[in-house]
């Protein structure tokens, strides 16, 4: 049985904002996009890229940041001047009329947000996930955020009041790595919190051992996502997950 083909919605580039020197922001908008849903940051969508010189469409997954229904505008923050790649360099050099494909949207990689206690942990290809899930927790839920990001400057700003509840893990300005600091926060939260990380893949793997067999986490708790490996491209990377997923 052939998977079913994803409906595609034509859309085009509205509007182009530099966020800081690693992250773009690019609203695309169109009729296509009428009915989607509302309510939806935290999930994500493919994007279609247009042909590449094989004529093939490249597609990635990208989070959903905001969503206009009146105006049919979609927000997305797209990774640039980090690594190399198709959607990296269609975003760099992306201007208002492009055209590009969206499909989705998808399901949120955390659904749960009725419990007591979350550690979040992301980097810049995941940050909006985050900014999506904390304004669903009901007030009175510790939540712990930990965003990891290269610069001061890729500090922007969140959809909720971020001051109490999430640490910006500042790359060039701390010798303490990411999962050291995720080690320390965790070592102060009850065992039983749910944890979400949306990473590179070599910090999934090194944050699941010290979470379940050195802190007690259950697995069953542990909401991994890869957004990305390094030295390893967006297909060949999808392709491992499907084999040895994390």
């Amino acid at each position: 049985m052939k998977p079913k083909k994803p409906n595609v919605r034509a859309t085009v580039v509205k509007e182009v904002i530099e966020l800081s020197s690693h992250l773009r922001r690019i609203v695309v908008t169109g009729d296509s996009l009428a009915d989607f849903p509302e309510d939806q940051q935290g999930s994500y969508v493919k994007v279609f890229l247009p042909q590449d010189e094989s004529g093939e469409h490249k597609k990635r997954s990208y989070t959903i940041r905001q969503f206009d229904k009146q105006s049919h505008s979609l927000h997305l923050d797209f990774v640039i001047n980090r690594h190399q790649g198709p959607a990296t360099e269609w975003a760099k050099q992306a201007k208002v009329g492009d055209p590009v494909g969206i499909a989705g949207p998808g399901p949120l990689k955390l659904t749960n947000f009725q419990h007591h206690s979350y550690l979040l942990v992301a980097d810049l290809t995941s940050m909006n996930a985050i900014n999506g899930y904390v304004p669903r927790f009901p007030s009175g839920t510790t939540v712990k955020a930990i965003i990891s990001v290269p610069t001061r400057s890729d500090v922007i700003d969140l959809d909720y009041d971020s001051s109490s509840n999430t640490h910006w893990h500042i790359e060039d300005e701390t010798e303490q790595t990411l999962v050291e600091l995720v080690t320390e926060t965790a070592t102060s939260m009850p065992q039983d919190s749910h944890v979400f990380m949306g990473l590179e893949a070599g910090a999934i793997r090194a944050l699941r051992p010290v979470l379940q067999e050195q802190l007690g986490f259950s697995r069953l708790n542990i909401f991994a996502v890869g957004y990305w490996k390094q030295g390893v491209d967006a297909d060949r990377f999808g392709q491992q997950k499907k084999a040895q997923p994390l």
